[in-house]
Order: structure tokens, then C-alpha cells, then sequence
């Protein structure tokens, strides 16, 4: 008898000191992490994690419920930036925030709501890795990324390495094609005598654009139709004839920068992202055009002759107004 009572107080023994420690165990946050290595920059890589708005693109579990419903918060993009999602039960509904950026490192907290509540870390470390970059992505609490918990009889690591893994794939395979991408932009500078203001503003008129542009310039015999609003953002011009149709449309512009999108659909299919930098130089302005993807590129050395003259002709003509003004007002 004594011995089945031994036994048995050995059993409870090995279950209490069972219990303890995995009671020691879930009050601590577990760990689970992936690393891979990716042949695109850092900045490429960190630009893809630091803006929320471009996670469906790689995270696997955006995949799940092609109906998730996303809600953003906070600023655009980087620290204190939120993303609010609900959809069916492979998903759930939660948060994710942005709470620590750096050129190294984001740091991501995740609140899951549904199927169960739990809340978790994200971390991202970034480092140069011979001409590439080196990521990893840990998860760091007492869940895994579905809020199932993590103790004594589950591995964080088996549990969530896959589902890392994954990211981490998504990630590399969108990273290297935008890094060959950016590896075909075309960029040239060119400084014209005229204020910023007046290239800006030329810019920033899609209607402008065919005193210049060597994709439908008046000279091309083109109809050429614009629409949109007025200027800046929206601002588009179309064209056709013969064997030309493409459309130009200004994305975004401030003083020091105009965004346009050039897309032709004859010849030759192509959408082209064109960006316009400006700055001051002397009393004129330094002017950076950089085109990235389609065949735009082919063009950019005719399209800064065409443009610095154009500009300067602008700035003539305002010059000549501005003091036939002043005569009358004398």
C-alpha cells in the first residue's frame, strides 16, 4: 500500500513542480523568431514594413478573407500609424500600431480582438547585409499571431515560425522586384533660368505640359484634350492619333516636388512614374526628372531640352508682363 502511496505522491510532485513551472513560464513572454536575407536596399525593405498601408501586399494572413475590412488611423505612414481590421473568423478583428521606428528596427504591437482577445509584439530588425539587407521578425508575448496562448506545452517557435516564414517571403519577393524596378530608373538634372515658382507651376499643369513634352507636344499633330482639375492633382491630359494615345495625370505637387503618371497605350503599352524635383539655385532652378518603370526613360534627355526652354520662355514672358505693369502703374 505504501508503495501505490509513494507513487502516487511522486506523481503529485512531478505535477505541482509541472504546474509551477509552466505558471513560471506563461508570466514570461515568449519568443518566437525568423530571419531571411533580401537582395533589395534597407531603405526599400523598411519602406514596405513602416507603412501599413502596404502590408496586404506581403502578410500572409491578408490573404485569409479577401472581404477584411481596413481602417487607418494616425499619420500615413511610420511611428504612431494604426491599422483597424475585421473580417470572418481566420482573421478576426484587431489592431496594429507602429510604437518604434528607426532605420534599424520597427517595432509593431498587436492587439487581437476576435476570435480571442491577446495582445503581442512585432519586431523588425533591418541591417545591411553585402549589398542587401538582412531581415528578422520575432513575435514576443503570450500568443501567437492568432491569440492562441503560448505556455509549458506549446513551442513558440514551431507554433509561429511558419507563419514568419511566410511573411518574411512575402516580404523579400515584393522587396526584390520594386528593387529591380528602382535599379531601371533613369534620372537627369538640368538647371533652368527661372524661379521655382514659375517650373512649379508649369509642372503642376498637365494643360502646360504640351509646350514641352516630347510625349504630346503641340508640335505632334496630336488632339490633345485635358481635364481634371485645373491644376495639381487630378490635372490630366489625353491624346490620340495616328498610332499615338497615351494620358499624362499629376499625382501630387508642393513647391519642391511634383509626382505625375504617364501612361501610353499606343505604340507600345507603358505607365511610367515621372518625379520633379526642385530647388533654388542662384536665380534659377536646379531640376531633377526621374522616371521609373515603363519606356519612358528613352525620352528624358529630349524632355529636359524641351523643358528648360519651355521653362525659361515662361519666365521671360512673366518678366515682360511684370514690367509693362510697373510702366502703366508709373
Amino acid at each position: 500500500m505504501w508503495k501505490k502511496v509513494a507513487v502516487a505522491g511522486v506523481a503529485l510532485a512531478a505535477l505541482a513542480f509541472a504546474a509551477a513551472l509552466w505558471f513560471r513560464r506563461s508570466a514570461q513572454p515568449q519568443k518566437a523568431e525568423r530571419a531571411a536575407t533580401i537582395a533589395a536596399s534597407p531603405s526599400v525593405v523598411l519602406a514596405l514594413i513602416s507603412d501599413l498601408r502596404r502590408w496586404p501586399e506581403w502578410s500572409p494572413r491578408e490573404r485569409l478573407d479577401p472581404a477584411v475590412r481596413r481602417t487607418y488611423g494616425g499619420p500615413a505612414v511610420g511611428l504612431g500609424s494604426s491599422y483597424y481590421w475585421s473580417g470572418d473568423d481566420r482573421v478576426g478583428e484587431g489592431r496594429l500600431t507602429i510604437t518604434d521606428l528607426s532605420a534599424a528596427m520597427v517595432g509593431v504591437e498587436l492587439e487581437l480582438k476576435k476570435p480571442r482577445p491577446a495582445d503581442s509584439d512585432l519586431e523588425f530588425r533591418i541591417s545591411e547585409d553585402k549589398g542587401g539587407t538582412r531581415l528578422s521578425l520575432a513575435v514576443v508575448g503570450q500568443s501567437d499571431l492568432g491569440g492562441r496562448p503560448l505556455g509549458f506545452f506549446t513551442s513558440a517557435d514551431k507554433t509561429i515560425g511558419p507563419e514568419l516564414a511566410a511573411a518574411l517571403a512575402g516580404i523579400k519577393d515584393l522587396a526584390e522586384k520594386q528593387a529591380q524596378v528602382e535599379a531601371a530608373r533613369v534620372e537627369r538634372s538640368v538647371t533652368v533660368a527661372a524661379p521655382p515658382a514659375i517650373v512649379a507651376a508649369q509642372l503642376s499643369d498637365a494643360r502646360r505640359w504640351s509646350a514641352w513634352s516630347p510625349w504630346a507636344g503641340a508640335d505632334s499633330g496630336l488632339d490633345i484634350r485635358c481635364g481634371g482639375a485645373a491644376s495639381g492633382a487630378g490635372s490630366s491630359c489625353y491624346w490620340q492619333g495616328g498610332d499615338a494615345k497615351g494620358r499624362v495625370t499629376i499625382i501630387s505637387n508642393t513647391p519642391a516636388r511634383v509626382d505625375a503618371e504617364l501612361e501610353i497605350d499606343k505604340p507600345e503599352k507603358s505607365l511610367s512614374d515621372l518625379q520633379f524635383t526642385l530647388a533654388a539655385e542662384g536665380a534659377g532652378t536646379r531640376v531633377t526628372l526621374g522616371v521609373t518603370g515603363g519606356t519612358a526613360g528613352a525620352s528624358v534627355e529630349k524632355a529636359m531640352v524641351r523643358l528648360t526652354a519651355a521653362m525659361e520662355s515662361a519666365a521671360a514672358q512673366a518678366s515682360g508682363t511684370a514690367s509693362r505693369e510697373q510702366d502703366v502703374g508709373r
